[in-house]
């Protein structure tokens, strides 16, 4: 090869790596992966019901333990990373200061939708919210380290839209996103310090092993593991038989129409159901045949209204709805 194609290949070289000049340091996959991890798994045992019943403090009290653990630990991350840089004599790269300045902003987006998501029961998709988030966050520092970074970004992101699209129960979303970050965060350290990944063979087998090793956990977990704090002893439940009718009773503020507010539809209960009382009123958990406990904002009980259709009937008006109404606990 003549000398100035090897002095070419040597520029080349040189401003890749300086392209490419972020890294990330063990201390900080550890960290995030622990921690968020572990938010995922055991956030609604420390915040629930039970200890803010009201649905206001409720969610405030969410929105500071997340901020209060994420802010805590992004301080804590920065002083580690600088710490290890000034012990190698090396300098904090422009481009991966403001690569942490936008994983600081996917962090506060997380933590606003998460609360936002609480008072419209956003269920799953909090979870698969935190996943993608995670991928973004994985594939921008990848931009500017290895391509196989970059491909764990986008399988965690498709891994959290897979999950939300595939009708995944709310026990399931919890648990694969817990993996993402307590597994998948620093096994993707593991990978890009010991797999060289040119070639797109290379990458694609190492991504294969990163989503098993994340997914295979979850499912275990997921299975496994319960979700929703049962009441205590002191918690008065009310027991619902199957076979049990409940009246629905419907209000509607409506110009066109009125409904009379003693007007009722007989519901009948197929399954035994068990409801958590707080004060004599149901506080949002629930169980069906002595299986794990459930709260409301959790998506478990889905509720769709496909159709409402006008008709006559002999000559008489009426309206027929349909709907499903379906309980996704039954896909663990």
């Amino acid at each position: 090869m003549p000398p100035h194609h090897e002095q070419m290949q040597s520029i080349q070289a040189m401003l890749a790596a300086g392209q490419r000049c972020v890294e990330l340091e063990r201390h900080s996959l550890l960290l995030w992966g622990l921690v968020g991890g572990g938010l995922c798994a055991f956030t609604d045992l420390a915040i629930n019901p039970e200890r803010f019943p009201d649905k206001m403090q409720h969610a405030v009290a969410l929105l500071l333990w997340l901020a209060g653990w994420l802010v805590a630990m992004s301080w804590i991350d920065h002083r580690l990373t600088r710490r290890a840089r000034l012990s190698r004599r090396e300098t904090l790269p422009f481009a991966q200061a403001q690569v942490t300045r936008a994983w600081w902003m996917l962090l506060a987006l997380g933590v606003l939708g998460s609360f936002a998501m609480f008072f419209h029961g956003g269920g799953t998709m909090v979870y698969a919210l935190w996943t993608v988030l995670l991928g973004l966050g994985i594939f921008i520092f990848g931009l500017f380290s290895r391509p196989l970074v970059e491909w764990i970004g986008l399988a965690a992101i498709l891994l959290g839209i897979a999950g939300l699209s595939s009708g995944l129960s709310m026990n399931g979303a919890r648990w694969l996103t817990a993996s993402t970050f307590a597994i998948g965060l620093p096994f993707a350290g593991w990978l890009t310090a010991r797999i060289n990944d040119n070639g797109v063979g290379r990458r694609a087998l190492a991504v294969a092993l990163w989503l098993a090793v994340v997914i295979a956990p979850a499912l275990v977990a997921a299975r496994w593991l319960p979700v929703v704090a049962a009441p205590s002893a002191a918690t008065a439940t009310l027991r619902l038989p199957a076979g049990s009718v409940v009246p629905l009773h419907v209000d509607m503020d409506s110009t066109l129409i009125a409904i009379a507010p003693e007007a009722s539809l007989p519901l009948r209960v197929a399954r035994d159901t068990e409801v958590a009382l707080r004060d004599g009123q149901p506080d949002g958990r629930y169980r069906f045949d002595n299986g794990p406990w459930h709260a409301m904002q959790d998506g478990a009980l889905f509720l769709r209204i496909d159709r409402i259709r006008p008709q006559l009937s002999a000559g008489k008006p009426e309206i027929r709805l349909r709907g499903e109404f379906t309980y996704k606990g039954e896909q663990q």
